[in-house]
């Protein structure tokens, strides 16, 4: 090849690579989210075994209180599309005495909840 051959394509290559605008900055989505209310029995590793039944999960918050008189609340925070699953498998739970969702929307990923609300058609 010779220079004449390659500095066209160079050239050519160039003009493409300037005129490709950079995509927008992807704007602050709302993504729906379910947040898992657990009430259950603490003996002492309820928490490890919630931890080890969504493992296989994307869980995006978990908060666990536990009180002498009262049962142990958990609240994990999941994306919707794994909300019926991770319901499923607590529900199996032996430590587990009641689980109950709710509908949180979140504004893009890590930021804090926007409101909640009680899901359409699901069981409280």
């Amino acid at each position: 090849m010779s220079v004449s051959d390659t500095l066209p394509a160079l050239d050519i290559a160039a003009r493409r690579s300037a005129s490709r605008a950079e995509p927008p900055a992807p704007q602050e989505a709302e993504e729906d989210s379910y947040a898992l209310t657990v009430t259950l029995r603490d003996g002492g590793h309820a928490l490890s075994r919630i931890v080890t039944v969504l493992n296989s999960l994307c869980v995006t918050e978990l908060t666990f209180r536990t009180s002498n008189e009262a049962p142990a609340l958990c609240e994990i925070v999941v994306p919707a599309a794994d909300a019926p699953r991770a319901r499923a498998k607590l529900l199996r739970c032996v430590h587990v005495l009641d689980v109950t969702a709710r509908r949180v929307r979140r504004r893009g990923p890590g930021s804090d909840r926007d409101h909640a609300e009680d899901p359409p058609g699901r069981p409280g």
